[in-house]
C-alpha cells in the first residue's frame, strides 16, 4: 500500500520534476532536443521488461499522435499482463496536417495496454482507446519494438479516417 502511494506519488511528480528539467536544459527554438538511448531490458526472472527510446515514425505523413521529437518509457509486467507507455511529445506545426496546431506544445502522455502475448522472443499487447487499436510489438531476440495505429469509428469515435494507419519503430 505505501509502496503503492509512493510509485504513483513519484509518477505524478514526473511532470513537475523533469519536464521543468528537460526543457530548462534544451534550448527549444534551436539545437538538438536529446531522449534516452534505445534499451530493451528483461529482467533476470523474464517477467518484467522496460524499453526506452524515441518512436521514429516510418509512415509517409506527420503525426501529432507521436511527434517527431519525443521520448518514451513502457513498462510490461507478465503477472498483471499489462505494458503501460509514457511518452513525452513535442508537438509542433510541422507534425500536423491538418493545420490546427498554431504554436509548440509539450505533452505528457500515458497509455495502458493489454498484453496479448507473451513468449520467449516475442511481446504483444494492446490498447484500445476510442478512436484508434494501437498495438506494441517487442522482439526479446532483436531487441527491437514497433507501434502501430490504426484508427477505426467502431467505438462511437467521430472523425476517424477508418484504414488510416501509423506506423512508429522504436530508436
Amino acid at each position: 500500500m505505501i509502496a503503492n502511494s509512493v510509485v504513483n506519488r513519484l509518477k505524478s511528480s514526473f511532470v513537475f520534476l523533469v519536464l521543468p528539467v528537460f526543457l530548462g536544459g534544451c534550448d527549444l527554438g534551436q539545437g538538438d532536443i536529446k531522449s534516452d538511448p534505445k534499451g530493451i531490458i528483461l529482467d533476470a526472472s523474464g517477467s518484467y521488461l522496460i524499453l526506452q527510446g524515441k518512436w521514429r515514425n516510418v509512415t509517409e505523413s506527420p503525426s501529432i499522435v507521436v511527434p517527431r521529437v519525443n521520448t518514451t518509457r513502457i513498462e510490461c509486467e507478465k503477472r498483471t499482463l499489462r505494458c503501460d507507455e509514457y511518452i513525452a511529445k513535442l508537438i509542433e506545426k510541422s507534425d500536423d496536417p491538418t493545420g490546427s496546431v498554431e504554436r509548440r506544445y509539450l505533452w505528457l502522455m500515458k497509455e495502458e495496454f493489454r498484453i496479448l502475448e507473451w513468449s520467449e522472443s516475442l511481446v504483444v499487447a494492446r490498447a484500445e482507446p476510442r478512436a484508434a487499436d494501437i498495438e506494441l510489438r517487442i522482439s526479446l531476440i532483436d531487441r527491437a519494438a514497433e507501434r502501430t495505429l490504426r484508427e477505426t469509428g467502431a467505438r462511437g469515435a467521430q472523425g476517424s479516417h477508418f484504414g488510416k494507419i501509423e506506423h512508429w519503430i522504436l530508436d
